[in-house]
């Protein structure tokens, strides 16, 4: 079955290096690529046990296989093309995007009970 994926996100985070961030038939995703046998590959992304980004294994993941090689075929495609997409402002972003991007800058607080969309933006602001 074909899978539903939108892209709101690509860029060049390095040399030979990617970020892309989009939805899967529904669920949000981000994905960053590694090298392997010389080319880049996208491995999607996810919060562990302990709140970190990284790529999880099969049974920990809330991405079944066929999506991951779906996400994974569609960035390649995406990145060979040049669809390089611009950075999205941050109050455009979902509460859930919101989040995970304080996770990554390190931001604390993001998950405290009351917290809003416009707070999460402050915070993110603050941060930069």
């Amino acid at each position: 079955m074909a899978k539903a994926i939108t892209l709101s996100l690509l860029r060049p985070t390095g040399e030979g290096s990617f970020e892309a961030r989009g939805e899967c038939d529904g669920k949000a995703f981000l994905a960053r690529t590694i090298t392997w046998k010389g080319e880049p590959i996208f491995k999607v992304q996810e919060a562990g046990a302990d709140g970190a980004l990284s790529h999880l294994r099969m049974d920990g993941s809330s991405f079944d296989r066929g999506e991951r090689i779906a996400i994974a075929r569609f960035l390649k495609a995406a990145r060979v093309a040049g669809a390089f997409t611009a950075e999205t402002a941050v109050a455009d972003l979902s509460v859930k995007e919101l989040r995970t991007r304080c996770r990554e800058a390190g931001v604390t607080g993001h998950s405290a009970k009351g917290v809003r969309k416009a707070d999460l933006v402050a915070l993110l602001e603050a941060a930069a």
